[in-house]
């Protein structure tokens, strides 16, 4: 099992490795934060980019002050629309008792799809990597620019390593003088904090275009399905007759599965780095008897079964296998692509998923992250008394934690609620 999961991850824990052993030649240069080895940051200060964050703001003035503006505007809304969004999805999970909820955005496969009982979304790692390092560089240079443009002196940039004993998570930093920030108008520090999110919602709006309107149709026009894999069968599919667990679809009805129209996304459920989609899949009727070709090591044999209904499932008739993963092949004319199209889809695709949804988690009102400096900063304009400022904001940043967990553990919440 263990061999299995560092054969499955190896690109990750290679990088790991890598990346652990330049932090401690470099450990002179790090400045810690948190408690380590359990949940702590490390800040790697550099002046990396600081000219240009002062050229581009006194050579687009108009420009960053638009985008000033903008960042107020979706600064301080999506602080209140992402607490909202917390409790729309734990209401989601209590009405419709999930038994897994929100998870990890990690390059890591395990057998149970989590860990330590957190779900984890694991996409390919070079396409997580890649799009994690323009999401922090696009985040960290939109907060010095707009920064620059008010006159806020930034004191250094650099990488930062969050670490749960080794640093698993990279990201990025720019630090402005303190001094320079509290004698900026509030307002003016808001859209500071702001940016960040704000260009990483821009940036996600941009790639999910180039998804559907460039990555998706290259990816159709240059590969075809040849057949579809399934891990899983659930126990009243009449495949559990004939002992079979999981196996590659070849063909439905006689029919190869390559003259099928199909969709191709990458999953969010836990394990799933791709689910697959034909339209005549979802087009069964009750206790209609179809013939599947599978091949279940490298015999190949066509299975006689019958569609059935779950009330859980909505009554939709259905065959009774799940875990899906789309096995393409690239044209004969496009032979010289090799893989790129599917690379270059899940990259696009992943791109905007990661602007998008750490831009909204990062405006959560929580002491570290910039929603946490924007609700603090529009208290301390209405409150004087800094004391009560930051009790106000330990008490929101404390329940924003609490729904982040109940959103992981969805067992806690029921029990939570169990007890009203």
């Amino acid at each position: 099992m263990v061999f299995e999961f560092f054969s499955a991850n190896k690109e990750f824990l290679v990088f790991i490795i890598i990346l652990t052993i330049f932090l401690y030649i470099k450990r002179k240069n790090l400045e810690v934060q948190g408690k380590f080895p359990f949940f702590y940051i490390l800040m790697y200060k550099t002046k990396l980019g600081l000219g240009k964050m002062d050229l581009w703001s006194k050579k687009h003035p108009k420009v960053f002050l638009f985008l000033s503006y903008l960042s107020i505007f979706i600064g301080v809304i999506g602080l209140f629309f992402s607490l909202w969004f917390m409790v729309y999805q734990l209401g989601f999970i209590v009405e419709y008792d999930l038994k897994e909820g929100g998870g990890l955005v990690l390059p890591i496969k395990t057998e149970s799809g989590s860990i330590a009982g957190i779900p984890v979304v694991a996409p390919p790692f070079f396409e997580w990597f890649i799009a994690l390092m323009i999401l922090v560089i696009v985040h960290e240079f939109a907060h010095g620019v707009i920064a620059e443009r008010f006159k806020i002196k930034i004191k250094s940039s650099g990488f930062a390593f969050m670490g749960l004993i080794a640093p698993l998570l990279p990201a990025a930093f720019v630090e402005p003088d303190e001094k320079y920030l509290k004698k900026a108008k509030w307002w003016q520090q808001i859209a500071v904090f702001g940016a960040g999110s704000t260009s990483n919602f821009i940036f996600g709006g941009l790639f999910l275009l180039i998804f559907f309107f460039v990555a998706n149709p290259f990816m159709y026009e240059t590969t075809q399905l040849e057949s579809i894999s399934f891990t899983s069968v659930m126990n009243e599919s009449s495949l559990k007759n004939y002992g079979i667990e999981s196996g590659e679809i070849i063909a439905l009805n006689y029919e190869p599965i390559s003259n099928f129209d199909f969709i191709v996304g990458n999953g969010m459920g836990p394990g799933m780095s791709d689910l697959i989609i034909i339209p005549d899949f979802y087009n069964f009727t009750k206790n209609q008897t179809i013939l599947l070709t599978i091949n279940t090591n490298n015999l190949v044999s066509i299975y006689e079964i019958q569609t059935f209904q779950l009330e859980e499932y909505g009554n939709k008739s259905m065959i009774g296998i799940s875990g899906f993963q789309p096995n393409l092949e690239t044209k004969d004319d496009y032979l010289y692509l090799g893989g790129f199209p599917k690379f270059f889809q899940g990259l696009i695709f992943w791109i905007a998923l990661l602007n998008i949804g750490i831009g909204l988690m990062n405006l959560l009102p929580i002491w570290i992250t910039d929603g946490g400096q924007i609700a603090k900063t529009l208290l301390a304009n209405f409150i004087r008394n800094e004391k009560i400022v930051i009790s106000i904001l330990n008490w929101i940043s404390l329940l924003s934690l609490i729904m982040i967990i109940f959103i992981m553990f969805p067992a806690l919440l029921k029990s939570f609620v169990a007890l009203f």
